[in-house]
């Protein structure tokens, strides 16, 4: 396995978080506005917003470190992925009549893959300086 692997993810990732992290920080420039000029604004719809804007600058980071080949970077991104990929093969087995629930449990164990590449790079891979990066 070679490292290339974790900087095609790295990649990957930033080339669907930084759009989606744009378009959330416009959107979210007038509601800042009313903040700054003092007008109550603690709808969900902001703290919605806000979730989502903190989540995509996670997601953001994680692609950089992946880029780097981060040690951490590589945790954040495989062991979510594997708990979903592993929860949607196994929830797919029942309620889908069968020759349909292939293709989710295939969706499901191709999502776990990047821990199998995680543990045999990891050696490959460091945790990065003063501000690991």
């Amino acid at each position: 396995m070679r490292r290339v692997f974790f900087k095609a993810f790295g990649v990957v990732t930033l080339l669907f978080s930084l759009p989606a992290l744009i378009v959330v920080t416009l959107l979210m420039v007038p509601i800042f506005m009313a903040l700054i000029a003092d007008v109550s604004f603690s709808t969900p719809t902001f703290r919605q917003e806000f979730r989502t804007l903190i989540g995509l600058g996670f997601l953001t980071v994680v692609g950089v470190g992946l880029i780097f080949l981060r040690k951490w970077a590589a945790i954040y991104f495989s062991v979510p992925l594997f708990c979903y990929g592993f929860w949607l093969a196994l929830s797919s087995i029942e309620p889908i009549r069968f020759p349909w629930n292939l293709f989710y449990v295939c969706e499901g164990i191709s999502l776990m893959l990047p821990l199998i590449i995680t543990i045999r790079v990891w050696s490959q891979l460091s945790w990065g300086g003063k501000w690991f990066f």
